[in-house]
Parts: structure tokens; sequence; C-alpha cells
């Protein structure tokens, strides 16, 4: 062979190991680029997936503690690969929003607390005391309800809440055809097709009682009113759970009694420890409890707890007044059993309405008061006469066909989901040290904040900003409450009510940064 075409065929050789060179990466090259699009996609799935179960969550549709789709089922729902599930959960794990619960699977995050609020266990009672909280209280409200603010004080659920629609129809309806009987007024003890309504409701709670049993009244405020007038008299002392709703510390006023605060746990309810030295010391006339959904700390009081107060108050003939106002609105959509199940000795005097539930502005309320019944009549009818004929026949109405149980199952999701939200932005936005209840139903939510923080002149400084807050100081008649305040979360969820809660979180700061200095 010549050397012309040894060096020709060298040539070509070399040509074809180089083109081969250039092949391999080229392939090489554009294999890290097609891994570096899927990386670049899979994250985008993943991501999408995260959202759309984070909003699945926000909606209500999985609710706290609920377990979500395994890993192989939302692979195969969401047509994409396990490790696109896994990514996505894993996502949501460190977003806070979900847990993972080995050989279980993954769980939507319990509702999240800055921490628990501290036991008071370790508190006593209170001396017995007259007292004067209306005019403060009565200045407060009027605040909370000024035109144009946004109301986190008053517990009055926005509209948006209420089955306004659902009324406006069942409402028409009777007008039509039922107004001759609308015009007659309605006597103690009520509209008998609404008492037979509500025997069937309680009896759901554990309660064995007949239509004869319930007198309507106007609200529960007038039902807890007309109970403490049968039980007890001016000068008496009446055991309250301490934090205590405003309008009962009112009512005890408003008949010259005197209060007797029990602390209360955040988790568990009235210390039975602290009630059972109490007695020890003075005389109780009678006691007036929320032990479900408390309004304004948020626990519901165990079986257990229940039947233990009962034991020991029933020896001693105190009758207990039962506050269930919120009892029906419980996350879970399974309501504990009242208080009134688990009397054997007729002590237990129920009091309830649909005021928190599905109006306020109907003020239908009742009570059930066992062998004090006869009492409670006789005062309801030179007290007010009667309830409003139209408004017991709505509710009646409403309660008979249905609409109240579906209307319950749609706002304890909703109520729920506000509640995780409002605790969420305290958590962000208001200063270290803050603490909240962790309700399980209502949409109440008591915030203890930083000791140098005085609720009250946060409550005015918010409102110079358009907002009102409820200061915990209207919460007790000895002044116990002075860095905490009530917030209502039955407002719809908005931009505008998260800068709000920003705005408190900022006065709270800068009040506490002032108390420190002081």
């Amino acid at each position: 062979m010549s050397l012309n075409c040894t060096a020709c065929l060298f040539r070509n050789c070399l040509h074809e190991v180089v083109e081969k060179q250039v092949r391999i990466r080229s392939t090489q090259l554009s294999w890290g680029i097609q891994a570096w699009i899927e990386n670049i996609i899979n994250s985008k799935l993943y991501d999408q997936l995260a959202d759309d179960l984070a909003q699945q969550i926000d909606e209500g549709i999985y609710l706290p503690g609920d377990k979500l789709p395994s890993i192989r089922k939302l692979s195969k729902q969401r047509r994409v690969s396990t490790s696109t599930v896994q990514n996505a959960y894993e996502l949501l794990e460190k977003r806070q929003r979900v847990i993972s619960r080995p050989q279980s699977g993954f769980y939507v995050r319990e509702i999240p607390v800055t921490r628990p609020l501290s036991v008071v266990d370790d508190q006593g009672p209170n001396l017995p005391a007259s007292f004067s909280i209306h005019q403060m209280a009565t200045r407060v409200l009027q605040n909370c309800q000024r035109p144009g603010l946004i109301n986190l004080g008053t517990a009055l659920p926005s509209p948006e809440f209420l089955p306004v629609k659902q009324l406006q129809r069942l409402i028409a309806g009777l007008v039509r055809h039922r107004m001759s009987e609308i015009v007659v007024s309605e006597f103690p003890p009520g509209l008998q097709e609404l008492r037979v309504q509500i025997a069937r409701r309680m009896a759901e709670l554990g309660c064995h009682v007949t239509a004869d049993d319930i007198v309507i009244t106007n609200g529960c405020q007038e039902a807890l009113l007309l109970c403490l007038r049968a039980v007890a008299e001016s000068g008496d002392i009446v055991a309250v759970e301490s934090p205590c709703f405003i309008g009962t510390l009112q009512a005890i006023e408003s008949l010259g009694m005197k209060v007797l605060e029990i602390p209360c746990d955040s988790e568990r309810g009235i210390s039975i420890n602290a009630l059972k030295l109490a007695l020890e010391q003075w005389p109780v006339r009678a006691m007036v409890l929320n032990p479900t959904n408390n309004n304004p700390l948020g626990f519901t009081m165990t079986d257990v707890d229940r039947k233990v107060l009962l034991d020991v108050l029933t020896p001693r003939g105190i009758p207990i007044i039962e506050d269930n106002l919120f009892g029906d609105m419980q996350y879970s959509g399974s309501c504990p059993k009242a208080l009134k199940a688990y009397d054997r000795h007729d002590q237990v005097l129920y009091c309830s309405s649909i005021s928190k539930s599905i109006a306020p502005g109907l003020r239908v309320g009742w009570v059930s008061a066992g062998h004090y019944q006869p009492k409670i009549e006789f005062l309801k009818s030179f007290t007010s006469v009667g309830t409003s004929t139209l408004c017991q026949m709505a509710v009646a109405e409403f309660l008979e066909n249905g609409g109240y149980d579906r209307h319950l199952r749609r706002i304890q999701s909703a109520y729920s989901l506000q509640m995780r939200q409002m605790i969420d932005a305290v958590e962000r936005y208001f200063p270290p040290g803050t603490t909240t209840s962790k309700p399980k139903g209502g949409y109440i939510l008591w915030v203890k904040l930083p000791e140098e923080v005085d609720a009250m002149l946060l409550h005015e400084k918010a409102l110079a900003e358009g907002i009102a807050v409820m200061p915990g100081s209207l919460f007790s008649v000895s002044r116990r409450y002075e860095n905490c305040i009530r917030l209502n979360c039955a407002l719809p969820w908005s931009e505008q009510v998260k800068k709000a809660l920003k705005t408190i979180g900022v006065l709270a700061g800068s009040l506490r940064q002032r108390g420190i200095h002081v």
C-alpha cells in the first residue's frame, strides 16, 4: 500500500473517531438537558399538587386530623408518579400543613397554636364580690358596633355564615299561609311545634325531656336571667367560670347577686379542686356553667369531668345553670352530651338558643328547668309575656325540614377553617410570648398577650385604626385578664381581616415595649 493510501485511510479513521466522540458528547449533553427539563417539570408538578391539596384543606374538604389519600392512590388519581406525590407531601410537611405518621400515611395537621394557655388550677377562687361592670361593658360593646369597623370584638357571626336565603323563603311562606296565627300572641311556655323540635334536639344530647319540659324565651340571655331569678335572690353568691362570659356577669349584676370566680383550664374547663375549696368556705347558692365550646376560653369539658362536677354539686343541693349556646358547633360534627344528660336529681337548668347558629335577630331561646319549670313559666309570663310567634314558627320549620342540620354541617367546617386561619395570623403577627386557646368548636378565640400589654388600651388604639377587639378585663370582676383579648372568628377571611390582625399585632408589640420601659 502506498504512503498516500495509508495517510488517506488514517484520516478517514480519525474522522470517524471524532464524529463518534461528537455524537457521544452531543447525546450526553442532550441527556443532561433532558434531565434538567424533567426536574423542572417534576418540581412544577409537585408544587402544583401541594398547592391543590393545601387549597382543599383550606376549603374544609380535609379537616384537621383527617387522613390524606395514600401516595399510590393519589398517584393514580392525578396520573403522576409516586415520587411526585411523595415530594408534594414532603413540601406540605415543610409548610406545616400535614404530618407524616410512620406505617400510616399523611394527615392534616391539627389546628396549630402558639402555645397552649397555662393551666390555672393553682389559682384559688376570688372572694365573693358585689361588682359593677355594666358601664364599662356597655361602652366597649357600643364601641365594637360602630359602623365601618372590622368587628373582631362582639361574638356575632357575619351574615355570610347565616342561612339568610333559606330563612327568607321560609318566612315568606309562613306570612302567606299562616298570617292569622302569626298575629296571635303565643304565651308561655311557647309554640308547641317548636318545643317538640327542641325536645328532639335535646334527646340527641342525651337529655330525656318532653315538649312540656321546655319554655321558649327571647334568646339565651333571657333564659339565663329567668334561671337566676328562679334559683337565687339578691345578695346570694353565684359561682361562675373564670374568665366568664360578659352577659353572665351582667345578668348577675342586674339582680344584685355576688360573683365567686372559679378558675378554669383552657383545655379541660373549670378547676374541680378550686371549686371544692370555694364550696368549703362560702355558701354558694347556684352555679352558672358553659361547658361546651366555652365562651371565651373555647374548652369542652370531658364526660368524666361533667360527672365529677355533678358529684361535687349534687350532694350540696346547688342548682346548675348550663349555658349551651355554642353546643352545636363542634368541628368534628359530633356534639358531646349535655351536662343535663347526667343529671339524676333535677338540679340542672338547661339554656340555649339559635342566636349564634341561625340568626341573632330572631331572638329565640329556651329553658328546660326540671322542677323549677313552673317558676320559670311564671317569671316569663310577666317579664316579657311571650316570644315572637313568627320567629318561633320559622325556627320550628327550619329544625323540622332538615335545614338546620344542613346548615350546621356547613358552618362546622367553615368555623374550623376560620379558627385555623385566625390562629395562624396570631402566630405570625403577634408579639413573642403570645398564647392562644385551642377551641374544638365555635368561633371564639381567647388570646393571652405578654403581661406588659394593657388590653383595654389596645382596644382603644385598635378602634382608632378601624378595628374592634374585646378586652379581657370584661370577663372578670377581679380584673384578672388585663393582658388578654377575645377575638370573633366568624368574619369571612380576607386580606382586610388579615391586615387588621397584623395591625393588632403591631399595636400589641408597641404597647409591650412601652410596658417594658415604664
